[in-house]
């Protein structure tokens, strides 16, 4: 069946149409931790290799049975796409026919909201001119948030060597990541969440480096800023804000670097975002509809995806390994699946189902190794 999503990102309000999705009495913490508990003892011995296998068949159908175009969809839309599929996700073109997202976006291909440009500088790091994407702050077309694109490239796992044609310049992701590196002190909005993501990934051997204004930048002063924020009044009940915490903090741990305030004030957060994800849980398993702020659920299908798939995104991310085989985590597991299973055949925002699916694929690979599905 083929989807095709408009340029605005919350296109369905609807009832959920599931069994056991109406609203329903929040209870108290014991009582729901009680129902989630018993339906945990459900799961049984084989409850692990079963799940794998449904996460697979979630993530092929969410790419090979929905389809999205050049035409009809935005960069914000398309991008969600590729932050879960990387260079597999196709799309339908208006002049190429149907072709890879990534391929045609950096190969001239016209994309609404996608636009790239050289930067006027020659950068110290790689001697070599930079790149950058327009900026359009709050955009629900075009990236916006300060290294949005690059963080979603590096989500994708693409290589830095991969080509990107500008106008008659060609240019890498490895000229685009440098920019952005040179560039931290130039963000005026002074959101760090996506930079973070990005410059961990792509430069995870560089904890500080000189930016353009002389200043000596590093991923703690980055965090300390993004510390500073609400996470429940941030973008997507904070996921991404804390997405970009437990990178760094990964890296951090990863390269033995001082422990500071920062860094314990950084680790409770994301202690606290994990309790509380937990806690807000419903009688049947499900994350809450609320991210953190407080347990219950919505008819709205946007917003019982949106925060569901943010909220195991960003518990796949954060949990140590060990710790992903725990029942409840199992449980919500499932419980996305079925959402997805069940809304096959509905059009879906692009934003909520795309996370969602990148949530079931963090698991998937964290917990149980490669995807083992023909993507």
């Amino acid at each position: 069946m083929n989807h095709h999503f408009r340029y605005f990102p919350m296109i369905l309000t609807a009832s959920c149409m599931l069994a056991g999705c109406s609203p329903a009495t929040i209870g108290s913490l014991s009582d729901r931790q009680l129902s989630a508990t018993k339906l945990e003892a459900q799961l049984g011995e084989d409850s692990s290799v079963e799940l794998s296998g449904r996460i697979d068949r979630v993530l092929e159908a969410g790419l090979n049975q929905r389809r999205l175009s050049a035409s009809d969809n935005a960069a914000w839309q398309i991008m969600h796409g590729v932050v879960c599929y990387g260079f597999d996700l196709q799309i339908e073109t208006p002049d190429r026919g149907l072709v890879g997202a990534v391929e045609y976006a950096f190969t001239g291909g016209q994309i609404h909201g996608f636009e790239l440009m050289a930067s006027s500088n020659i950068l110290p790091a790689t001697g070599r001119r930079g790149m950058k994407a327009r900026l359009e702050p709050g955009s629900y077309v075009g990236q916006g948030h300060p290294d949005q694109w690059l963080a979603v490239f590096a989500m994708a796992d693409l290589p830095l060597d991969t080509s990107i044609q500008v106008g008659s310049e060609e240019f890498t992701i490895l000229d685009w990541a440098r920019q952005a590196q040179y560039d931290v002190t130039n963000n005026l909005l002074e959101e760090y969440s996506w930079t973070l993501i990005a410059l961990t990934h792509y430069f995870p051997d560089e904890p500080s480096w000189r930016a353009a204004d002389g200043s000596m930048v590093s991923w703690e002063v980055l965090v300390d800023v993004e510390l500073e924020y609400d996470v429940d009044s941030s973008a997507c009940g904070g996921t991404h804000r804390l997405a970009g915490i437990v990178r760094a903090l990964d890296a951090k741990k990863r390269l033995g670097l001082a422990d500071s305030e920062v860094w314990q004030r950084a680790q409770q957060t994301v202690d606290r975002a994990l309790t509380l994800a937990k806690e807000n849980r419903g009688g049947d398993g499900a994350l809450s509809s609320y991210y953190f702020m407080r347990p219950g659920s919505t008819t709205d299908l946007s917003a019982v995806l949106a925060s569901s798939g943010h909220i195991l995104e960003f518990v796949a991310l954060a949990l140590p390994q060990e710790a992903l085989g725990q029942a409840w985590v199992e449980l919500a597991t499932e419980r996305l699946c079925v959402l997805l299973e069940t809304t096959g055949g509905v059009e879906l925002d692009c934003g909520s189902l795309y996370h969602a699916l990148n949530g079931l694929k963090i698991y998937r690979q964290r917990r149980f190794g490669s995807v083992t599905a023909e993507l």
